[in-house]
C-alpha cells in the first residue's frame, strides 16, 4: 500500500507529463486500474452481451444496459462488472461459488442473477434482470403515499429480506437504490448478495481491508470488520424505514434516544413525507432505534420480526420496540378495539343521559326512515309500470324500466344528495349489464358532481363510481380512455387490496392490451389474480384468472393462455360455485387455446359447450353468446367445413351487428370470418368484398385495432389468388406498416400478415422471396410464448410448394412428410387436407416412389372440392399420377 500510495505522491508532484496529451484512459491506467467506463464503451462485447449504455457507476463497480440476442430475440438485461479485476485463482473460485449461490435465489420480489462469468482481462461481471422502477423513497414522494401505504410498502420490503436471509443470502448494501417500486407498485430488490461478489475475502474467516458498502446505510460492524449476519441488513432496513417516513436520513449518534431521532437527522429532500408523517409517531421512532442498535445482538432478530413490529403497530397492538406500561398497554388496547370502548362509553352516557341521548335516537331514527321511505316510493313508482294487468307484449322491458327511472332520478329533486347518490350507481350497474351504456353514462354524469362534493379516494363509493365508469367505456371498447381514466389511479387500486381494487386492475389491464401495451396489460392481470389468491377471495380469483386466460390467447400466447384457462376451470369445478355467465368465457378461452395446439376435438366440444350453455342463460342478443357463435363460425372455416360453418358466421355476424354495433371490432372479425368463408369457397373477388366492409368501417371511425391490418392483409391475399397482383401488393403492405405502428414487427400478430405477403410471393411465382418470408413467419412463431400450430402447419405447408418449384424436392418432400400427420390430425374432415395430400403426390411422382404418390393422388382426389375452388390443371396432374401407379401395379 506504502508503494502504491507513493507512486500517486509521484504523478502528483510531476511535470503533468501523464495527462499532457488529454488521455485521461491512458493515465489512468498508468497510476492503476481504468475506469471500466472508459474501458468498456458503448457496442463493446462482455460474454454474451453486448453494451448498450452505463445506467450508474460507483466505487466497486459499474452498470451497463446490455443485450443478447437469441434466435432472432433481443433480450435487455443489467450488467454489473467489478471495477478491480479478479486476478487470483482463489479469487475467481470465490467469484463463481457466490455467483452459484445467488443463481439459486428465485424470488418475485428479488430481481433474479441471469448468469455472470469472469472475461479473459480478469474482468467479473454478472447479468441481472433489468427492472423499469424508481427508488422506494421517490416512489412514496411522486405518489404522495399516505402513512399507512408506506408502511405497507415496506413490508414488502421485510418480507423479501426475510425470504433471502432463510436461503443463507445477506444483501449488505440495502438503500433506496437498490429497492425499487415498479410502475405497477410491486417492490423489486437489486443486487441481493452482489456484496460478497464485491468483498474481497477469500474466505470465511479473513478480513479484508476493503468492503463494499454504502455509509450512509452500512452498519456499524461494516466498518469496524465485525462478521456479516442478517443484523446487518436489519440495520439498513432501519434507516431506510426512517427516511421513508420522514424524508430525512439520520447521522450515526450512539446517544440518541428514541424521542430525539427525529432532530438528528440531516437534510434530504423529500417534502412529500413531511407532509404526510409531520410529527412521527413515538411507537415507530422505537421501532427504528431498535432496528439501528450499534450492537447486532440489541437489534431485532431478522427482518421477519421487523415486519411483525410494524404489523403490530397498524393493528393498534403494542410493539415490541417499545418500553412497556400500564398506560402505554391500556392505550393500545382502547385503540384496537375503539368500537367496543366507544360502545361502552355511549351505554354508559346513555344511562346518565337517556332522556336526551333517546330524544336524538328519535329524532336520527324518524330521519333514516324517511330517506328509506322516499327511495322506496322511487323503486315502487318506477315498477309499478310493470304491472301484472298490461298485456304480454305491452309490459316494459328491463331496458325501458332503466329508461323510465333514469329520465326520473335526473329530473326529480325530491331525495337526499346521498341516496340519489346510491340510486344513481345502482341503476348504472343495472343499465350496463343490459347493454344500455349511454343511460348508465347519464347516469354517472349526473352523479359526479354530488361524489365529488361528498365523497373522496378514501370512501368506497368513490371508488366505485371510477371503476364503474371505466368498465361502461370497456364495454364499448373506448379502451384509450379507460386507460386515461384509471392509470393515475393504479397504485390506489394495489394499495386497496380489495373486490373494487381487483375489478379497477382487471378493467386497467384489458384496456392496456388492447391499447397494444400487451406485456404492461398481462402483469396488471397477473397482478389482480395474485392479489385475488392472497385475499382468498375464489370467486375474485376465478374472473381475475378468466380475464388473464383470454388476454394471453388475445396476445397469441397460445400455451400459456390454455394452461391458465385449465386452471381457472379446475378451479371452479372445486369451489362447488354454481353456473355463472363467466364461465362462458371460460370455453371460450379453453376452445381457442385447444385449437392453437392442435387439440380440435377439444376445441370444438368447448366451442359447443359455449354456445349451448349461452342458449340455456340467455334468450336475448348478448355480447357473450355473440361472440362465441361468430368463434365457433371461425373454427369450423379453418377446418375447411364451410357447409357447417356458414350458419355460424352468419348468426354470429348477425347478433355481433344487433349486440356491438356495425363498426365495433367484435363485429369486424365477424365481416372478417364471412370473408374467409367466401374465400375458402374459392370466391376470391366476393372475399374482397366483404373484407373491404371491415377496411371501411376501421377507416370511417380511425379504429387503432388489431383487427384493421388483418382485414387489409386478408383482402390482400384474396385480391392475389383473383390474379390482382397489384392490389394485392398495396394492400398487404399496407398492412404491415400499420401492423408495425401498432406493436412492432416481431411478434405472432406481424408475422400473421407476413403469411399474406408470402401468400402473394407464392402466386406471383417468386419462389426464393417465399422461402425467405415464410423462415422469418416461423422463426417469429417458435420464439412466441406458445404459437398456433394450425398456422405454423399451413406456412410450412407454403414452403414446402415454393421449394418444390424451385426444384429442392428432397427439401419439400421432408417437409410435407413432416406436416401431413398433424394436419391429418387436426383436420379429420373437410377439404383442409387437399393442398397437403396434392403436394405430397407431386414431391413422390418427382421421387420415383410412384406407389406412394399414386395413393397420396387418389386421397387428395377424394376429397370433395367447393365448386369454383378447383384448380383443373392440378387435378389433371394428380389424376394422371394415380392413373401412372394402377398402370405400374398392373404390369
Amino acid at each position: 500500500m506504502r508503494a502504491e500510495v507513493e507512486d500517486l505522491l509521484a504523478a502528483d508532484t510531476g511535470d503533468e507529463a501523464l495527462l499532457a496529451s488529454g488521455d485521461a484512459a491512458s493515465a489512468a491506467r498508468a497510476i492503476g486500474d481504468a475506469a471500466v467506463a472508459v474501458m468498456l464503451p458503448p457496442g463493446s462485447q462482455i460474454g454474451p452481451f453486448e453494451l448498450i449504455e452505463v445506467l450508474g457507476e460507483g466505487g466497486s463497480s459499474t452498470v451497463f444496459r446490455a443485450f443478447r440476442q437469441e434466435q432472432g430475440v433481443r433480450h435487455e438485461v443489467a450488467i454489473k462488472v467489478l471495477a478491480h479485476g479478479l486476478y487470483s485463482t482463489e479469487a475467481k473460485h470465490q467469484f463463481r461459488r457466490e455467483r452459484e449461490a445467488l443463481s439459486r435465489l428465485r424470488h418475485p420480489g428479488i430481481a433474479h442473477l441471469i448468469e455472470g462469468g469472469i472475461t479473459e482481462d480478469g474482468l467479473a461481471y454478472i447479468a441481472l434482470e433489468l427492472v423499469d422502477g424508481a427508488p422506494i423513497t421517490h416512489y412514496a414522494r411522486t405518489h404522495s403515499l399516505a402513512l399507512r401505504q408506506r408502511l405497507e410498502l415496506f413490508l414488502t420490503v421485510c418480507r423479501t429480506v426475510e425470504a433471502a436471509h432463510n436461503a443463507l443470502i445477506v444483501h449488505r448494501d440495502l438503500k433506496p437504490s437498490n429497492v425499487l417500486v415498479t410502475t405497477e407498485g410491486e417492490v423489486k430488490l437489486l443486487d441481493f448478495g452482489i456484496a460478497s461478489l464485491l468483498d474481497e475475502e477469500t474466505d470465511d474467516t479473513s478480513l479484508s481491508p476493503l468492503r463494499a458498502l454504502t455509509p450512509a446505510y452500512a452498519a456499524p460492524e461494516q466498518f469496524g470488520q465485525g462478521p456479516i449476519t442478517t443484523a446487518t441488513d436489519v440495520y439498513a432496513l432501519g434507516v431506510l424505514l426512517d427516511e421513508l417516513l420522514t424524508g430525512r436520513r439520520y447521522q450515526s449518534d450512539d446517544s440518541r434516544e428514541p424521542t430525539s431521532a427525529s432532530t438528528s437527522k440531516q437534510a434530504f429532500p423529500d417534502t412529500t413525507a413531511a407532509k404526510v408523517v409531520r410529527r412521527p409517531r413515538r411507537e415507530l421512532e422505537h421501532i427504528v432505534y431498535k432496528a439501528t442498535a450499534t450492537q447486532p445482538d440489541q437489534r431485532y432478530p431478522s427482518a421477519g420480526a421487523l415486519a411483525d413490529d410494524i404489523k403490530r403497530h397498524l393493528s393498534h397492538q403494542p410493539v415490541r420496540a417499545h418500553p412497556s406500561s400500564r398506560w402505554y398497554r391500556m392505550t393500545k388496547f382502547i385503540t384496537r378495539y375503539r368500537a367496543g370502548v366507544a360502545t361502552l362509553t355511549v351505554f354508559l352516557v346513555a344511562i346518565l343521559l337517556a332522556l336526551g341521548v333517546a330524544l336524538w335516537q328519535a329524532s336520527a331514527a324518524r330521519e333514516q326512515a324517511a330517506r328509506a321511505n322516499a327511495v322506496r316510493d322511487f323503486l315502487v313508482s318506477v315498477f309499478q309500470s310493470a304491472g301484472a294487468d298490461l298485456p304480454t307484449d305491452e309490459r316494459p322491458t328491463p331496458e325501458d324500466l332503466v329508461k323510465q327511472a333514469t329520465s326520473r332520478l335526473l329530473t326529480g329533486n325530491n331525495l337526499p344528495d346521498a341516496q340519489r347518490v346510491d340510486l344513481a350507481l345502482a341503476l348504472a350497474k343495472v343499465a350496463r349489464s343490459v347493454g344500455s351504456y349511454a343511460q348508465a353514462m347519464s347516469l354517472l354524469d349526473h352523479a359526479a358532481p354530488t361524489i365529488s362534493r361528498l365523497y373522496g379516494p378514501s370512501d368506497a363509493l368513490w371508488w366505485d363510481a371510477q371503476i364503474l365508469r371505466a368498465s361502461v367505456l370497456e364495454d364499448q371498447a373506448r379502451d384509450a380512455e379507460v386507460v386515461v381514466q384509471l392509470q393515475p389511479l393504479q397504485a390506489g387500486l394495489v394499495m386497496r387490496r380489495d373486490r373494487l381494487g381487483l375489478q379497477g386492475l382487471r378493467v386497467l389491464g384489458n384496456a392496456l392490451l388492447h391499447s397494444g401495451r400487451i406485456d404492461d396489460g398481462l402483469a396488471m392481470l397477473a397482478s389482480a389474480r395474485q392479489i385475488a389468491g392472497q385475499l382468498k377471495l375464489p370467486d375474485a380469483q376465478l374472473s381475475a384468472s378468466i380475464d388473464e386466460a383470454t388476454a394471453l390467447l388475445d396476445a397469441e400466447h397460445f400455451r400459456a393462455g390454455l394452461a391458465r384457462a385449465d386452471a381457472a376451470l379446475a378451479l371452479w369445478q372445486g369451489s362447488d360455485s354454481p353456473m355463472d355467465p363467466r364461465i362462458l368465457d371460460l370455453y371460450e378461452a379453453i376452445a381457442l387455446g385447444a385449437e392453437a395446439a392442435g387439440d380440435t376435438v377439444r376445441a370444438e366440444n368447448a366451442y359447443r359447450q359455449a354456445i349451448t350453455t349461452g342458449d340455456r342463460f340467455f334468450d336475448k342478443p348478448n355480447p357473450q353468446q355473440a361472440w362465441n357463435v361468430g368463434m365457433y363460425g371461425s373454427f369450423l372455416i379453418a377446418q375447411g367445413r364451410f357447409v357447417d360453418a356458414e350458419p355460424y358466421a352468419v348468426r354470429g355476424l348477425e347478433l355481433r351487428r344487433r349486440v356491438f354495433g356495425n363498426d365495433d371490432p367484435r363485429t369486424l372479425y365477424a365481416i372478417a370470418a364471412m370473408g374467409k368463408l367466401q374465400y375458402g369457397q374459392g370466391h376470391y373477388k366476393e372475399a374482397a368484398d366483404w373484407y373491404a366492409q371491415g377496411i371501411d368501417g376501421c377507416r370511417r371511425t380511425s379504429l387503432k385495432k388489431l383487427v384493421c391490418p388483418r382485414l387489409l392483409g386478408l383482402r390482400g391475399l384474396a385480391w392475389s389468388m383473383a390474379g390482382e397482383f397489384d392490389k394485392a401488393e398495396v394492400d398487404i403492405h399496407a398492412a404491415l406498416d400499420a401492423q408495425r405502428a401498432f406493436d412492432g414487427d416481431n411478434n405472432p400478430n406481424y408475422a400473421y400478415v407476413l403469411e399474406q405477403l408470402a401468400g402473394l410471393q407464392l402466386a406471383r411465382h417468386q419462389y426464393v422471396e417465399t422461402v425467405v418470408t415464410t423462415d422469418r413467419v416461423l422463426a417469429i412463431y417458435r420464439s412466441a410464448k406458445g404459437g398456433m400450430i394450425q398456422r405454423e402447419l399451413g406456412t410450412r405447408l407454403m414452403r414446402a410448394k415454393a421449394l418444390f418449384a424451385l426444384g429442392r424436392n428432397d427439401d419439400a418432400l421432408r417437409e410435407v412428410l413432416d406436416i401431413e400427420p398433424k394436419y391429418n390430425a387436426m383436420f379429420p374432415t373437410g377439404n383442409a387436407r387437399f393442398g397437403i395430400f396434392s403436394l405430397k403426390a407431386r414431391v413422390l411422382a418427382r421421387a420415383h416412389r410412384n406407389d406412394e404418390a399414386a395413393t397420396a393422388a387418389h386421397d387428395a382426389l377424394g376429397i370433395a372440392q367447393p365448386p369454383g375452388s378447383k384448380d383443373t390443371e392440378l387435378v389433371a396432374e394428380l389424376t394422371r399420377i394415380a392413373a401412372a401407379g394402377r398402370d405400374a401395379r398392373q404390369r
